[in-house]
């Protein structure tokens, strides 16, 4: 993973591209899940932070490339005499991924993107298992209100069949104060879904997002299932308040109720020895973003 860095900020250095062209956003959170009841007994709760680097760098006048770095610590709780409480299937999960998306103008309305990934999640004391994966898609704007796009996408997992999963590019100007969006604030790990907008004054926007959380890692081998893996699924529902500080800092509040929560393990031999599913629970996060 060190190694794959390295080779990116190798590439940018190559590039001969000003710096006043490339664009870079540095995201920051942090994330409290509250601790709620698991079905079979005892309780989950989770706290969530990291950062997210990208950087935008027009390679011509029809190609632009971004790059991404992400690291995220997932720190679970699980409490009680019974169930997930006295199994305890995992700790901390260290996430670690760099990506590239190549974009390709195809005319004034129509662009083509291409794009790899690199990803590591694993449990604290385990050793790092990277898997690799890619997308492919297509966007087009029918007007200066409407952007649509759609893709596919492919990436290994841990002691499982890769995976697919759709793409989805929205940007909607419903008027002058609100919009419909798939870039939304509240997005950290692997989470991907849509928001709602809108912008009463100049430095506020509020927003209402649904989003599908989703990571599978790599377990210790201290647990009762050594070196499986573990696996979570969620439905996050975030209400948010972002304060447009100033053009290049974003301080985003959110609250909101995660649903549909899940939690497997999957043991070496790819049983699945764990399957339990925990009641809604509420959220609070803080966000930040700085651009460069």
């Amino acid at each position: 993973m060190i190694q794959l860095v390295c080779t990116v900020c190798v590439l940018l250095s190559q590039q001969e591209i000003s710096s006043s062209n490339i664009k870079t956003t540095l995201d920051f959170h942090f994330a409290h899940q509250f601790e709620t009841p698991v079905d079979g007994g005892g309780k989950t709760g989770l706290n969530q932070y990291g950062f997210e680097l990208r950087l935008d760098a027009p390679m011509t006048d029809i190609d632009d490339v971004q790059f991404r770095f992400q690291y995220q610590r997932d720190d679970w709780d699980f409490s009680g005499a019974t169930g997930v409480g006295t199994l305890n299937p995992w700790e901390t999960i260290n996430t670690l991924d760099i990506a590239a998306t190549w974009f390709h103008k195809h005319n004034e309305q129509t662009q083509w993107f291409l794009g790899g990934i690199a990803k590591s999640s694993y449990e604290e004391t385990a050793s790092m298992s990277t898997v690799a994966g890619g997308s492919i898609g297509i966007i087009h704007s029918y007007s200066s209100d409407l952007t649509l796009g759609i893709g596919i996408g492919i990436v290994g997992q841990v002691l499982d069949d890769a995976r697919l999963f759709p793409v989805f590019v929205v940007d909607w100007k419903l008027s002058d104060d609100w919009k419909i969006t798939s870039d939304i604030s509240t997005r950290f790990g692997s989470r991907t879904g849509f928001e709602l907008l809108w912008t009463p004054r100049e430095e506020w926007t509020l927003g209402v997002g649904l989003s599908y959380g989703y990571s599978r890692f790599k377990l210790d081998d201290s647990g009762f299932a050594r070196n499986g893996a573990g696996e979570t699924t969620s439905l996050p529902l975030t209400f948010r308040a972002t304060y447009h500080a100033s053009p290049t800092f974003d301080l985003t509040l959110l609250g909101g109720v995660v649903y549909s929560g899940s939690l497997q393990v999957t043991d070496q031999s790819r049983n699945l020895v764990l399957d339990r599913d925990y009641d809604p629970a509420g959220a609070v996060g803080l966000f930040g973003q700085i651009r460069f």
